[in-house]
């Protein structure tokens, strides 16, 4: 089981932990003066891993259905990179986070362009069947696209263009997840696809696919027909 750490919302907006309510940060004056006292800190970069974790896929009695690991934890020297930018060494320039940007640009085409470059990533990694890191891609994506509808200037052409591409990425990610045997989740990401566009053939598709791998015939001929009735000479 994965859990975090917050036990009211359960999102991290809650006011309590498992350690009890809110507190001030560490003043590094009180010492430890025994065994088991435990310090908390703030962190600078990389607070993204805690919602990826929390949003692993999980199967029966709430375990993971993927492997949760925490490896090579250190200090990072002074001036040294902090690692968030091309940490795969494939070219893709943004942090996994946006949070984690030296700048937050408040430029709307900016954060499409991201978008559009980090899904281009995506569909490399997918044409080289490593469906795994085109998942964490199509992810990445849509994190970055969020951050879009906070921007000025998103007018209705703009709307739906985003919510198309939203559609877009999500079904990416399915093709992914299908790929990796992860059913349960790829579902889950149609539902969203869907969601925002209504009429995105490839999803329900997908959908159709995967409840055929659940064995669930009547649900897969139901999105089946759906997608063919939307692009009825698309063998």
């Amino acid at each position: 089981m994965v859990q975090g750490g917050e036990i009211t919302a359960g999102d991290g907006t809650g006011g309590e932990s498992i350690y009890g309510l809110k507190f001030k940060d560490e003043n590094f004056e009180l010492k430890h003066e025994r065994k088991g006292m435990l310090s908390m800190e703030n962190v600078v970069k990389g607070t993204g891993v805690v919602p990826s974790i929390e949003h692993v896929t999980t199967g029966d009695a709430d375990c993971p259905t993927s492997n949760v690991m925490i490896v090579d934890c250190g200090e990072i020297p002074g001036g040294a990179d902090d690692g968030t930018c091309n940490f795969f060494k494939d070219g893709d320039a943004y942090p996994d986070w946006p949070a984690d940007l030296h700048e937050s640009p408040s430029e709307l085409s900016w954060w499409m362009n991201a978008v559009d470059s980090i899904k281009a990533f995506g569909n490399e990694h997918f044409k080289k069947q490593d469906y795994k890191m085109a998942l964490r891609k199509y992810r990445k994506a849509l994190r970055y696209l969020d951050i879009c509808w906070e921007k000025e200037g998103i007018d209705e052409e703009k709307s739906s263009a985003l919510r198309k591409t939203k559609s877009q990425t999500f079904t990416n990610s399915v093709a992914s997840r299908l790929n990796l045997g992860d059913l349960k989740g790829a579902l889950m990401d149609t539902d969203f696809a869907i969601r925002n566009w209504e009429n995105n053939a490839k999803a329900l598709f997908c959908q159709g696919q995967a409840y055929k791998a659940l064995n669930d015939v009547d649900a897969a001929a139901e999105s089946f027909k759906k997608a063919l009735q939307l692009e009825p000479y698309d063998g």
